[in-house]
């Protein structure tokens, strides 16, 4: 908390040396207090929390310009910034702070609409909800302020633990999460407050404190959602937020956690979701090659360092399709989804294609094509892909998806029966198809990458894909698909100027990123974004003309030869022909949907104890992740998620608690009728192959 009565003369900075020296006398005569409550500190921290206890130890501060106000509270001179932490009196200061930090609080969001003509019974009954939002909404006031109780809390920056006693001792938080990167600042808090009493109040039953000292912003946000999914993330679009004082690291760990927030509030999939993987997953299987690993080793170095080409269908693909063509003989192209009929238009064909939205849909564009062009295309996908995908291409491959529950089901029956390979499980490969081309990339151990129409959004509504592709019709769009009506964000461009994005485009972008930063830690790895659409962090903005491929030709064959014997083998003979209701364990699933429907009666008055209920649900869930029926934590945590996402978002929306809570129940019904239905609709899991309809076929100029 930078102080904002600054000192700015030499007179006020000699006045300044005289009042720190007054302080460090302070300081000395206190000397014994201080001590002994850094010993307190320090064993309470040996016992509950090691880690920081160790760290802090031996610890020796860079800033060492210590002092005591007369207030008997400590200050520090901050020598970059030229001023004390805080004023003459830290505590007063903190608490003015905090005041106006409750009156007019900042706070994640998230908001969740209807969606209109969808077959899913998750969007059936999440729009029941809905509805019961917006009755139960009738003469209700809103929220103003911090309320006495919420359930998640994030303070980018400690300093001294001043402003966090004193919004304990105000407010309580379920889940309270501590950023501090100065370890100075922290080291001196122990000194400064009584910790013991501040994990006495967070470490109650279902409460719990997360410490993330000194570490980057990035690593922040990184630790923080891995905590989340441990916590739920059901709570990470009601998350307040707390800014404890100025810095530059504060600032970065605040913007990075920005950018990042789409990973904390999409993709948590749905029930109806999972079972179609499962169906179709297993019905793949047969037709096709599944992706295992066997080390870098085994891989051709001259085969790494090949120029790879990421073909998306964005614009920016009209504009370099030219340089496509003039380094086609020494590149290996990778094309994403709907670019296929593109590339054929523009008489194209790429070595490797690759599509991951499981949906029929994504199959029907293939039917424009002709056989033989296809014939030369390795089809690379995930195993919740529709199996018509795998009937379409003469050679075939699949990898899992992290996440489906046919991804557990099938870990768990190959080793079961004793099979020890190492399948692979692409991490970052959703939610679209350009993710699942670097998580390819990236499994086949690939140095050289460029993003050519991989734009994740676009400069104006009218013109969001390629000219050529079926998006548009002589010149105009042809009926599938517009952006008109869409809600967009605002992104910094490759190459400057401001990029309009979907909320699935930033996700896209954000997961590139996220897997960018794994690939730049290899030595030799380098990407290019050719693209004039949305800046890719980490990716190195380059225009078509300063591109120079000087490589020899490769013989594409070989390559795709070399890459399917190393990485891909036949699936299971324990998987192959099997049925989901052999797999998956009914009976199970019927015990915990039961346990979920349990628990909200009358005496749930408060915020708390609903927030309390679904924490315990959610425990109930999450515990199955590490057991032989992790295939249902996979199945109920996506549904889940949003479900009582919805529910805590209305808990938090009105002033009136008890009122708000006796209303929110009413949200609960359609969630628990859902979760009586499910296990019906689990029993006829090896049905739930999407049938499609024929929308992509009436409207795309395939």
């Amino acid at each position: 908390m930078q102080n904002e009565e600054n000192l700015s003369s030499i007179d006020q900075a000699e006045a300044f040396a005289s009042l720190f020296e007054r302080g460090a006398s302070r300081l000395k005569e206190h000397d014994q207090e201080l001590t002994e409550r850094y010993i307190r500190n320090m064993n309470m921290f040996s016992q509950i929390m090691p880690h920081i206890f160790e760290s802090f130890q031996d610890y020796q501060p860079k800033k060492r310009h210590i002092y005591m106000e007369e207030s008997g509270e400590l200050n520090l001179y901050r020598e970059d910034v030229g001023v004390p932490l805080f004023s003459k009196n830290p505590r007063a200061q903190s608490a003015e702070r905090v005041n106006r930090a409750f009156i007019k609080p900042n706070k994640t969001v998230l908001n969740l609409e209807r969606t209109a003509n969808h077959p899913s019974r998750h969007v059936y009954y999440s729009n029941k909800i809905l509805d019961q939002v917006e009755q139960q909404s009738a003469g209700l006031e809103p929220q103003s302020g911090w309320p006495e109780f919420v359930g998640s809390a994030i303070l980018f920056g400690v300093e001294f633990g001043y402003q966090l006693e004193m919004i304990l001792a105000e407010r309580e938080i379920k889940h309270l999460y501590l950023y501090e990167c100065d370890l100075d600042f922290f080291y001196y808090s122990l000194f400064a407050i009584e910790w013991q009493n501040i994990l006495e109040i967070c470490n109650r039953d279902g409460r719990t404190i997360h410490f993330f000292l000194g570490v980057s912003p990035e690593e922040f946000t990184e630790k923080y959602l891995r905590q989340l999914e441990e916590n739920g993330f059901f709570m990470a679009p009601e998350t307040f937020l707390y800014v404890g004082y100025g810095s530059p690291e504060n600032d970065l760990a605040i913007e990075y956690f920005k950018k990042q927030y789409a990973r904390q509030v999409m993709g948590w999939g749905f029930f109806d979701d999972a079972l179609i993987g499962i169906a179709q997953g297993l019905k793949s299987l047969p037709k096709t090659k599944i992706a295992h690993f066997q080390g870098r080793d085994v891989l051709p170095k001259w085969v790494s360092n090949i120029p790879v080409f990421i073909l998306g269908n964005g614009p920016s693909l009209d504009q370099g399709i030219e340089l496509v063509k003039e380094v086609r003989d020494q590149v290996l192209l990778i094309c994403c989804g709907s670019t296929i009929n593109t590339l054929k238009k523009l008489g194209v064909t790429p070595d490797i294609h690759v599509d991951i939205e499981r949906l029929k849909q994504t199959v029907d564009k293939f039917q424009f094509l002709d056989q033989d062009y296809l014939d030369k295309i390795w089809g690379l996908s995930v195993n919740v892909m529709h199996p018509g995908l795998f009937d379409c291409f003469k050679r075939s491959g699949m990898a899992m998806k992290p996440g489906e529950a046919i991804t557990s089901l099938m870990l768990n029956q190959a080793r079961s029966h004793g099979d020890s390979k190492e399948y692979v499980q692409l991490n970052y490969c959703n939610p679209v198809v350009a993710n699942l081309a670097l998580s390819y990339v990236h499994l086949f151990g690939f140095n050289n990458v460029y993003y050519l129409g991989v734009d994740n959004g676009f400069k104006d509504k009218g013109s969001h894909h390629s000219v050529h592709s079926g998006y548009y019709k002589d010149g105009k769009e042809s009926g599938f698909q517009t952006f008109q009506e869409a809600k967009l964000v605002e992104r910094e461009g490759n190459f400057g100027g401001t990029i309009y994005a979907t909320g699935i485009m930033d996700t896209s972008r954000v997961q590139l990123e996220s897997l960018t930063r794994q690939l730049n830690k290899r030595r030799n790895f380098a990407s290019f974004n050719l693209s004039d659409g949305a800046k890719i962090e980490g990716v190195t903005p380059l225009r078509f003309e300063d591109v120079l491929i000087m490589d020899s030709k490769i013989d594409h064959t070989k390559v795709i030869d070399i890459l399917e014997n190393v990485f891909f083998t036949e699936p299971p003979e324990s998987l192959v022909d099997q049925s989901a209701n052999a797999l998956i364990s009914v009976d199970d699933f019927r015990k915990i949907s039961r346990v979920l429907q349990q628990g909200w009666d009358e005496s749930i008055t408060t915020r708390e104890q609903v927030c309390d209920l679904f924490w315990s649900h959610h425990r109930q869930i999450y515990f199955l992740k590490g057991s032989i029926h992790r295939h249902i934590y996979d199945l109920l945590i996506g549904s889940f998620t949003y479900s009582t996402f919805l529910i805590v978002q209305f808990l938090f929306k009105y002033q009136d608690e008890a009122e708000t809570v006796a209303r929110a129940r009413h949200l609960f019904t359609p969630w628990c009728e859902f979760l009586e239905e499910m296990p019906s609709m689990l029993q006829q899991a090896s049905e739930y192959v999407d049938q499609g309809n024929d929308h992509l076929i009436t409207f795309y100029n395939g």
